[in-house]
């Protein structure tokens, strides 16, 4: 088997988790076996060693004592030879290597040494002996007269006999040990058939149903124990899948059909709505051109062009001038619903006051009005606000909820016109005082052609294109439009729009607010060439492109321009069209004759983008055209499309946090420059530290039942180069914050403490200057 083969992880060396099932049990039972016999001889032998000191030690001391009392006399007349003959009787003890009878005083008064023993030290197994265990032991008596010691004798053995005894019966234990591990082995394979062989035959199996994908196969039951309960579960499972698996398979091929079914129609569908389309917008272009003629006629004939008309024909021809206007109104209506559908309508969207767009709008519609005996009056305002929008198309929505409060409102009535800003939006509401909207209309009455009166006989004209048409309009624009209305007391329609802001912001702080703009960290990423006259303009570009990860050098003129580019590779140049030097049509000519810069990304921001495509045209490579005022979205999008190739990969940080919400705000705060990894627990965070590389560790203290530091001696083993940032809500002491290369608290964090502290030494910058 696959299992048996020696593994490749480690060149040839065995893998344990590869090993097939019978080499591990044999294995494990061996090693058990070996495990518990030699458990058993430390434990035996150990004990026995004990034993055999502490009764050697006793021996000594009883002798000791034995010559001391015999030497009392000796001691007392200073007989020296009766003395040394007491001593000498020792040499009778083997295990004693010198005995010494010391007087009073402590001095030497007698000794008798046995040198011939200490020659056996000098033996490899001796040697060996003494080195692992102590090699002599020393016991004293006190020879003690009346109260005072009149001497002392002292006795030394050598315990050599004693280890050398305790190794043989180790030895004899190993010995032992290694025959029934060897015996455990051979057991265990002899076994392997009863154990073993049905596993091995379910998980062929269980390859097999894998490979073929064939849910009929079985395993075989041998036996009624454990193993035979699984291949009986096993099966069982193979069952239920095969029929799930034939359900599957019907199911497929009904939806296969399905599918082919909804295409078929879909393409259908498709096919109509492009007839349809191109139906209504070639006989609405078609209508234009003769209406246009009849129109403009009638609107002569009318004005006396042609001389007076009698009061009966001048009626007739007011009346045909009307419904042509009608069916012009309805023909552009048409047309903008169409290209809406198809999303050919094209929105010019650019920053501009409300107040004026819509003062503009009730001027021109109160024309519409004065036939209907209604006035319009602009009642609440919010000067200075700003929008974002396309000034036409807003025209075309306030005209189209003027006219129909004008048309549904009585005659002397006035329609109130509204503007209120709420947070971050402003709301134009126009309120009629006409019969109000039917309850079982209101719910369709922004689909097309959707009409209160629909009948032949009704009273009010339209398309019931109007206000769908406007609902489209406004969220085109990022708004919204609805409506407020209960029948007989008029209705109040109103659209929403985002008020603009510019675009100056930063990521918010923790419990704090933004830190003030200054400085920003030293970007490490790709190198922006900003040209770019204007110095308020510049600043505010450059914050934009800074904050997004790039380096950005300035320049005012084409010269200062041309001058850096041939100092330093850039991943894209911005540029105005507008330079006090040469023209930027000529600076572009000029870029793409260099060598360096033929084919660098042009990034062109200007308030005069169409003058720009029209005069330098499509025979430049790499040439992107942004209006000004700038969408900092859309640029930074562009930008980091076309400067992808030069930017460093991303720094790896590693955020040990159990708070997720935490982990999300201070992972906006670094930017897109930065790849997070999450680690919620210490064992993750030493899983991850152990197979993973990281540039910076985020660290919190203050873990569920675990501290962070724990984590720092597994940092610094295996990521010495890792820079390490405390993120915590404690007080940290100096001698702590040492520790580490970066400690910022949680209570007063911002966008550029944190960038300071991750984007520290542990970075280089990748992106050389040519």
């Amino acid at each position: 088997m696959h299992a048996d083969r020696p593994g490749t992880r480690k060149g040839n060396a065995l893998n344990w988790r590869d090993l097939s099932i019978v080499r591990k049990l044999g294995l494990m039972l061996a090693f058990n076996t070996l495990a518990a016999v030699l458990l058993i001889a430390v434990v035996f032998g150990v004990s026995n060693a004990m034993d055999r000191y502490q009764w050697t030690e006793e021996q000594l001391r009883v002798l000791a004592q034995v010559v001391g009392e015999n030497s009392r006399a000796a001691l007392a007349f200073g007989d020296r030879e009766s003395a040394r003959q007491t001593l000498t009787a020792l040499s009778a003890n083997e295990e004693i290597d010198q005995a010494r009878l010391l007087d009073a005083q402590g001095a030497l008064f007698v000794q008798a040494g046995f040198s011939d023993r200490v020659a056996h030290r000098g033996s490899l197994s001796e040697r060996l002996v003494y080195s692992l265990f102590p090699a002599d032991l020393q016991v004293g008596y006190a020879i003690v007269e009346d109260g005072r010691e009149i001497g002392r004798v002292e006795l030394r053995a050598h315990l050599l006999h004693l280890w050398l005894n305790l190794l043989e019966s180790q030895a004899l234990m190993a010995l032992l040990a290694l025959l029934l591990a060897a015996l455990a082995v051979v057991f265990g394979l002899r076994m392997r058939r009863i154990v073993t062989d049905p596993i091995l035959q379910l998980a062929q199996v269980s390859t097999r149903v894998s490979s073929e994908q064939d849910y009929s196969l079985r395993a075989v039951k041998a036996h009624d124990d454990e193993v035979g309960a699984l291949v009986d579960d096993f099966n069982h499972m193979l069952a239920e899948i095969q029929v799930r698996d034939q359900a599957l398979q019907s199911e497929r091929r009904t939806l296969q059909q399905r599918t082919a079914d909804m295409q078929l129609a879909r393409d259908e569908a498709e096919r109509a709505s492009r007839v349809k389309s191109e139906f209504i917008s070639t006989v609405s272009h078609e209508l234009r051109t003769p209406l246009t003629a009849i129109s403009g006629a009638l609107g002569l004939v009318a004005g006396g062009v042609a001389g007076a008309l009698p009061a009966a024909a001048s009626d007739m021809v007011g009346i045909a001038l009307k419904n042509s206007k009608r069916l012009s109104f309805l023909i552009n209506d048409l047309l903008d619903m169409e290209k809406l559908l198809a999303g050919k309508l094209r929105f010019d969207r650019r920053v501009q006051p409300l107040m004026p767009l819509l003062e503009q709008a009730l001027t021109d519609n109160q024309a519409y009005a004065e036939p209907f005996g209604v006035r319009y009056v602009l009642g609440q305002r919010v000067d200075g606000v700003q929008v974002e929008v396309d000034a036409q198309r807003l025209q075309q929505v306030l005209a189209n909820l003027l006219s129909n409060a004008a048309k549904f409102s009585p005659s002397g009535a006035a329609v109130a016109v509204d503007v209120v800003q709420r947070g971050g939006t402003v709301r134009v509401t126009v309120t009629d005082q006409g019969p109000g909207i039917a309850t079982e209309f209101q719910s369709r009455i922004f689909q097309k052609f959707s009409q209160a009166d629909a009948s032949d006989t009704r009273q009010k004209g339209g398309t019931g294109l109007g206000l769908a048409i406007s609902r489209e309009l406004t969220e085109r624009m990022g708004g919204r439009m609805g409506f407020h209305s209960r029948p007989g007391e008029g209705a109040r329609f109103f659209f929403e729009l985002p008020v603009w802001t510019a675009p100056l912001s930063q990521p918010a702080a923790l419990h704090t607010a933004p830190a003030p703009l200054g400085p920003l960290p030293a970007a490490r990423g790709p190198r922006v060439l900003m040209v770019e006259p204007d110095a308020d303009v510049a600043q505010l570009l450059r914050r934009m492109i800074e904050r997004a990860g790039y380096r950005v050098d300035t320049a005012a003129t084409g010269a200062q321009a041309l001058a850096l580019s041939r100092e330093h590779r850039y991943a894209a140049i911005t540029l105005d069209l507008l330079l006090p030097d040469i023209g930027g049509a000529e600076l572009v000519r000029e870029l793409r004759t260099q060598e360096d810069t033929a084919q660098l990304p042009i990034l062109v921001i200007s308030a005069r983008v169409e003058e720009g495509r029209q005069t330098i045209g499509n025979a430049w490579p790499d040439l992107h055209w942004l209006a000004k005022p700038v969408d900092q979205a859309r640029l930074l999008a562009v930008l980091e499309r076309v400067a992808s190739a030069h930017r460093a990969p991303h720094a790896r940080v590693l955020h040990v946090e159990d708070d997720l919400q935490l982990h999300e705000v201070v992972r906006s705060m670094a930017g897109a420059q930065y790849d997070f990894e999450l680690a919620t627990t210490l064992r993750e965070a030493r899983a991850r530290v152990a197979l993973e590389r990281f540039d910076v560790v985020i660290l919190d203290l203050a873990l569920p039942n675990e501290s962070g530091w724990d984590l720092l001696p597994d940092i610094h083993a295996r990521q010495p180069d890792t820079r390490v940032v405390l993120l915590t809500g404690a007080d940290i002491s100096d001698e702590l914050a040492r520790r580490v290369d970066a400690v910022i608290h949680k209570g007063d964090v911002s966008p550029r403490e944190l960038l300071d502290a991750i984007g520290g030494p542990a970075f280089s910058d990748t992106q050389q200057d040519a």
